[in-house]
């Protein structure tokens, strides 16, 4: 083979490298255009130590902040949940198939391996009420909302400063005077 074929044939490999890259960062930016936020979010939630990704479903109630996450197949005593500040962390290992050294496999699309996931929590919560519950593989995570974000009733006193007594009368709305 000559110089002149080598060159060519490692001008072609380069072409056809480029060309692949180009077909990719097409198909994300078409995805991205398409679906939006799904998309960003997929690049945001990117863990080089995580082997996958959970799903997760965050969800606020008047008084706290629930998180489902789904680890289908995980036994719990292989999760680790931890809260720090506005962030909640997941750490799980699970190996969805055991395999003998002669086995074959065709095809794998179980998830398997390591998960990593930080999760910032978009509001304030109190760490200490955190609790976890496993069922069917979905992690549910109930937090509490900081004290200062939960809804609060305040009782609202009316003055009275007409009183013969010249003393001021407290009462509470809808309460009748004497």
């Amino acid at each position: 083979m000559s110089d002149a074929d080598r060159c060519n044939q490692s001008t072609q490999r380069f072409t056809q490298t480029v060309e692949r890259v180009k077909s990719e960062l097409d198909r994300i930016v078409e995805m991205a255009w398409a679906k939006g936020e799904e998309a960003i979010q997929q690049f945001r939630n990117f863990d080089p130590e995580s082997d996958w990704v959970p799903e997760v479903d965050i969800v606020e109630t008047e008084e706290s902040l629930v998180l489902f996450v789904n680890l289908p197949g995980v036994p719990a005593e292989n999760v680790s949940i931890s809260l720090a500040g506005n962030s909640l962390e997941i750490t799980a290992q699970y190996d969805s198939l055991t395999l003998q050294t002669s086995d074959k496999v065709h095809k794998r699309e179980r998830p398997s391996g390591r998960v990593h996931r930080v999760i910032a929590l978009p509001l304030a919560v109190d760490n200490e009420s955190a609790v976890a519950h496993a069922e069917n593989g979905v992690f549910k995570i109930e937090l509490k909302k900081a004290s200062n974000l939960r809804p609060r009733q305040v009782p609202v006193t009316v003055l009275d400063d007409c009183n013969s007594s010249g003393k001021t009368d407290e009462k509470t709305p809808g309460s009748k005077s004497s």
